[in-house]
């Protein structure tokens, strides 16, 4: 098989160049219409850039990239990139261009698009602007072309409308045709999608001839992710999956079967997912819109995703310094009642009950409806929280599930636990002020000899060699039980218990926490008259605070040097680590701030709205 060393170059290069672009400026686009009106209306898959200049810029003023900048972390930064730079040395040959030449290479708009011409094989497209006056772009096209004539493709030159359409051919038809014209790049795997996209930009296209831009799936998603008409779109996405597997598989017996299954599970009504983001809009750092556009009515898996309007006020039970907070609202009958149909259209009416009968009913003495499903609120809150000391699994996951009688629930616990471990060896009974738990009686895996034993073998280190300092894991140790009328579920003992202390009112709790409240009434204020399904709540300072005292660890730094000795690329990290030590973390907090987002159920879908406060408005 080929190994398509034309568009193997010119992915990895561009790839590369646009990576650096975060570090680099570049100089302004040339005019021209935008991929979303040069691509035509059965684009399946758009992901775009609109301007790499801009988006430079936007990083660097983000709370993120002026903690780059920053004296203490400026060095660190530039250092790594040095590192980066002197590694790109290894396949720059391969690439055909310089570090340097490649730092200038984009310039405007970078899209990548997948196309399903009618009749056709679906085709690869790349639009690029890149800056004509370096050259790089065309030493990086001559050196893909000349990697493909060495594999025996053919390669030609045509013209149209003034242009030149550069085609390169190998064998088994794998080809890619592209023009370079006034600093714009467009490949394409097809040439009637290439010679369609140039008639849009320099011809006159047929009236029947529509762009992406008039898909109306593409426009109703860009309208719903779109919240000030003058600002334009930093990133956007867009995908129609069920097309994209129609395309990809035409003619596969297997797969039209598969899709003529959609309906029975009502997943053909998933008519597209696309999303945007935005910077420093309406006093945030960010916005980003994602929807995924449903038809009406629902049927299936998308009516069996009951979710509904719920309220956001935290449980008493979360702590206020949680990293992560999600809470959602479901209507449990209704999921409950459409998966029987799903589940019952294959195996018959009546399955699905005759298996919870026999399987968990029987078998656990228990009526899963009744004493279950009845029983459960619909509120479901998913929290993230970080255990002292830095540990690489120092994230701690908590799931709360709100009942709607705790002693009907406790209750349940109990006969469950009384079938499934007899003897409660595993599993103890404890209290801890006046609350009742469950917990396993040890913390398991992996244990500091299990560590030990793998990092010897990753190592290759010696019997007699002492590891205990690079041991860095967290034991785990779930706890369940009810706090309020919620019955948790995590992974720690300790969090556990100091998720009791929190509703006891002994610690901090998240709905008194001032940054929280201000996310909630921002959050109110862009819901207007609609109440959220799923809200969530981020404090991305306080994940980068645990990796920051990480890497400064005894146990990291034995690990850098263990890799440093067998790795040149680890050894230049670990040089970077040592002659720049990074500073406290407390000292450049003031460069993060919490995020928020929500998710609507509307006629049209599901729709998503995240976004992130400026440090400067929220660190005064």
């Amino acid at each position: 098989m080929s190994r398509r060393p034309l568009v193997r170059s010119l992915m990895l290069g561009l790839t590369i160049a646009t990576l650096q672009s975060w570090f680099v400026a570049a100089a302004a686009a040339q005019q021209r219409p935008k991929a979303v009106d040069l691509l035509p209306e059965k684009t399946v898959l758009y992901v775009q850039l609109d301007d790499v200049k801009q988006f430079i810029q936007d990083m660097s003023a983000s709370g993120f990239g002026q903690m780059l900048q920053d004296e203490r972390i400026a060095p660190f930064v530039t250092e790594l990139y040095g590192e980066a730079k002197a590694a790109y040395q290894d396949i720059e040959e391969q690439v055909g261009v310089s570090f340097d030449e490649l730092e200038s290479l984009p310039q405007g708009e970078i899209c990548f698009a997948i196309v399903t011409p009618r009749r056709d094989d679906p085709a690869f497209v790349l639009v690029i602007d890149v800056n004509a006056e370096t050259g790089a772009a065309q030493k990086l096209i001559d050196r893909g072309t000349s990697l493909a004539e060495g594999e025996g493709a053919v390669t030609e030159v045509q013209e149209q409308m003034g242009l030149q359409i550069h085609s390169v051919v190998e064998s088994g038809d794998e080809q890619v045709h592209y023009v370079l014209h006034e600093g714009t790049f467009i490949a394409a795997t097809n040439p009637t999608v290439l010679s369609e996209m140039l008639i849009r930009w320099k011809g006159e296209p047929d009236a029947e001839d529509r762009s992406l831009a008039e898909n109306r799936k593409f426009v109703t998603i860009m309208n719903k992710c779109r919240s000030t008409e003058d600002l334009p779109m930093a990133m956007s996405f867009f995908v129609d999956p069920i097309a994209m597997v129609r395309g990809f598989t035409r003619g596969d017996l297997g797969t039209r079967a598969m899709l003529a299954a959609l309906p029975v599970l009502g997943l053909d009504g998933l008519l597209a997912v696309g999303g945007a983001s935005v910077f420093n809009e309406q006093g945030y750092e960010s916005v980003f819109h994602l929807h995924v556009l449903l038809a009406n009515p629902r049927a299936g898996i998308f009516e069996m995703i009951a979710l509904k309007p719920g309220q956001y006020e935290p449980e008493p039970w979360v702590p206020d310094d949680v990293v992560t907070y999600v809470t959602s609202s479901w209507d449990i009958r209704k999921f409950m009642v459409e998966l029987e149909k799903i589940v019952d259209t294959f195996g018959g009416e009546g399955f699905m009950q005759s298996q919870i009968d026999n399987n968990v009913n029987e078998e656990l003495g228990i009526n899963l409806q009744t004493d279950l499903i009845e029983n459960l609120e619909g509120r479901i809150t998913y929290i993230q929280w970080i255990a002292d000391p830095p540990r690489f699994n120092s994230q701690i996951n908590g799931l709360g599930v709100r009942v709607n009688d705790v002693e009907k629930a406790s209750n349940l616990i109990e006969s469950l636990l009384a079938r499934v471990d007899e003897n409660r060896d595993d599993i103890v009974q404890s209290t801890y002020e006046g609350i009742d738990y469950w917990h396993s009686a040890r913390a398991f895996g992996p244990d500091e000899r299990d560590q030990e034993e793998a990092l010897r073998r990753t190592s290759g280190a010696d019997a007699d060699e002492d590891l205990s300092a690079n041991i860095a894991l967290r034991p785990v140790q779930p706890c369940f039980g009810f706090v309020g009328d919620n019955f948790i579920l995590t992974e720690s003992k300790a969090f556990f218990e100091r998720v009791i202390r929190t509703y006891n009112g002994d610690e901090p709790k998240l709905a008194d926490d001032e940054l929280f409240r201000r996310t909630t009434e921002e959050m109110v204020r862009l819901l207007d008259t609609s109440l959220p399904s799923v809200t969530m709540y981020q404090r991305p300072d306080m994940a980068f605070r645990m990796w920051f005292d990480l890497l400064k660890t005894e146990n990291t730094q034995s690990l850098l040097a263990r890799g440093a000795d067998q790795n040149k690329y680890v050894r230049g990290l670990k040089r970077v680590v040592d002659e720049n030590p990074l500073p406290e973390f407390d000292e450049v907090k003031h460069y993060f701030a919490p995020s928020g987002a929500f998710i609507v159920n509307d006629e049209t879908g599901f729709h998503l709205l995240a976004f992130q406060f400026k440090p400067e408005d929220v660190n005064k």
